[in-house]
């Protein structure tokens, strides 16, 4: 397939999720910029930069999901993401959640 933006110049594609979704990640957003900004106020971080830059992706984001649409590519924002999606998946213990429900359903299917 050929590349739909070869220059790599910025491009502002629709935000177009479901409602429910919308209010989640605003939700989550919020919540990861109040984490960075707290730790932000302590001298213990070990690259405040990266921190700073992390909330500034946040508030990206936040600011796509208002509007409806969001400026791509943002690499930063991004790898924020994926950061913070794979955190959540870690403490939620989202891979074992799955395989039980996994389990939980194969055995329902086979009992009819």
């Amino acid at each position: 397939m050929a590349d739909q933006n070869p220059t790599a110049d910025p491009r502002v594609v629709p935000v177009d999720l479901p409602p429910a979704q919308t209010e989640i990640l605003r939700d989550e957003l919020f919540g990861w910029l109040a984490g960075i900004e707290e730790d932000l106020e302590t001298d213990q971080l070990p690259d405040p930069g990266a921190d700073a830059r992390e909330a500034d992706a946040f508030r990206r984001l936040l600011t796509a999901l208002d509007r409806g649409e969001v400026e791509l590519p943002d690499a930063e924002a991004r790898e924020a993401m994926r950061r913070a999606a794979e955190g959540y998946d870690e403490a939620s213990g989202y891979e074992r959640v799955v395989a039980v429900h996994d389990a939980h359903h194969a055995l329902l299917s086979l009992l009819g």
